[in-house]
């Protein structure tokens, strides 16, 4: 179960708080580029960038990073009512979305089993705070949760938010 905090709050102004971490990020890879032309380095821009991404940026986890814009994850099990679940699961879902992550592989759970492994788990593990930006998209594939051939329980997958330059090559086709 998923609370938004401040009603009526849109998608975009989600995304617009994470303004001061994208300039944040930014600020300090021009640092990292500035201090390899005093020094003689290499002054690649991708090169730092993801030096960075890999390497410098704060260790966060995605729950925080919700919590952040306002979406606070609460146990599964308290949430009894199928209904409300559902739909605060879209609400995470779209949520992530706007933050650059995105979901994969998800038709052979059931809402209730998405949401616990989420919330319960693969949310609160420690990945690095890279904010959203045209060049920056994690994923997270739920497909390594399921037994080979398991069955579809729902439709979920084709309605999954996708990033607007398209999916990486191995999973276009899922």
């Amino acid at each position: 179960m998923v609370m938004m905090q401040g009603h009526g709050m849109g998608r975009g102004r989600r995304q617009g708080l994470r303004a001061g971490a994208v300039a944040d990020r930014e600020r300090a890879i021009d640092e990292l580029v500035e201090r390899a032309e005093r020094e003689g380095g290499c002054t690649d821009r991708m090169f730092w960038t993801l030096h960075y991404d890999m390497e410098l940026a704060p260790i966060t986890s995605n729950a925080r990073q919700l919590q952040e814009v306002g979406v606070e994850l609460i146990p599964e099990d308290a949430c009894r009512d199928d209904g409300a679940l559902h739909r605060h699961l879209w609400e995470v879902i779209e949520t992530l979305a706007d933050l650059g992550i995105y979901l994969l592989r998800t038709d052979h759970l059931s809402d209730r089993e998405l949401y616990r492994l989420l919330e319960g788990r693969i949310l609160r593990e420690p990945v690095r705070d890279l904010p959203p930006s045209a060049g920056v998209h994690e994923y997270i594939d739920l497909g390594v949760w399921a037994i080979p051939d398991a069955a579809k329980v729902v439709e979920r997958d084709r309605l999954l938010p996708k990033p607007d330059r398209g999916m990486p090559p191995v999973f276009e086709a899922d």
